[in-house]
């Protein structure tokens, strides 16, 4: 009698980028197996995609303080009116863009740029701010404080707390969009294979089955992110698209009994 394989926590790494036909192995795993499946994956990505660019960019301008103080015109905010030495505008890839420019009488919400969780355009008159996808417009000439420089630097515990607060929305953002990719797999995927009743594996089957089969190029489509996109993203995206559908038809196959030698017997 063949001995039966126990699969652990790791173990599901290994199966989940090398051998789709082996998912239905780990189909006995507990839940907090899966849970923690997901959030190391969408982690990893996350710090690929994420955290590592954010370095990255701190290091190269000495660190937040050190932009603040030396990086950053002369600023003023005073009777309503804001003033910038010269125009900046600073982007942390995915999370923050800062743009200044009192030459600019007001900002609208239409000069918002996209893809960022936190966004401020300050102009002459206003700031426009994106703050967990709700907009709201500052007027100057509602506040009735001055503001320079060295007020800013005084700012900087706050922004360090808004920077960890949009990195953690970002993360929770990177696993809501994996579970959303799982959803849409599991439903267009699950009736690929059948067996010779014409019977395909159940819905909950086939959601564990595209988390371990998305897993592989999430961490691809990541990992070109963070390498600025040696290949082109869209390239990637259909890569990962159809290696998923592949690697969930080879495991649903294999979960119903479907061998190579059955689907020549139907031809």
């Amino acid at each position: 009698m063949e001995e039966q394989v126990k699969y652990g926590f790791f173990d599901q790494f290994p199966v989940s980028f090398f051998h789709p036909s082996q998912y239905k192995e780990l189909l006995p795993l507990k839940r907090r197996f899966r849970v923690g499946f997901v959030i190391l994956i969408t982690l990893l990505a996350f710090i690929l995609e994420t955290l590592i660019p954010f370095g990255a960019w701190d290091a190269s301008v000495g660190g937040l303080n050190n932009l603040v103080s030396r990086g950053i015109p002369a600023v003023t905010l005073e009777n309503g009116t804001f003033t910038i030495e010269s125009p900046i505008e600073i982007q942390m890839k995915g999370l923050i863009c800062l743009k200044a420019d009192s030459d600019v009488e007001s900002f609208q919400d239409k000069d918002l740029p996209g893809d960022f969780e936190e966004v401020f355009l300050i102009s002459k008159t206003n700031m426009i701010l994106k703050h967990s996808g709700m907009v709201y417009e500052i007027r100057f000439s509602d506040l009735n404080y001055t503001f320079d420089n060295q007020a800013l630097l005084q700012m900087m515990p706050m922004v360090k707390g808004l920077l960890v607060f949009s990195l953690l929305v970002a993360y929770g953002s990177k696993i809501i969009g994996f579970l959303i990719s799982m959803l849409f797999f599991a439903l267009i995927c699950r009736s690929m294979a059948k067996d010779s009743e014409g019977k395909s594996v159940d819905f909950g089957t086939a959601f564990i089955f595209a988390m371990y089969a998305r897993a592989p190029f999430i961490l691809l489509s990541s990992l070109n992110s963070c390498l600025g996109y040696v290949t082109n993203s869209l390239w990637v995206l259909l890569l990962g698209v159809f290696m998923t559908m592949q690697f969930m038809l080879l495991a649903e196959r294999a979960r119903l009994g479907i061998t190579k030698d059955s689907l020549r017997g139907e031809e």
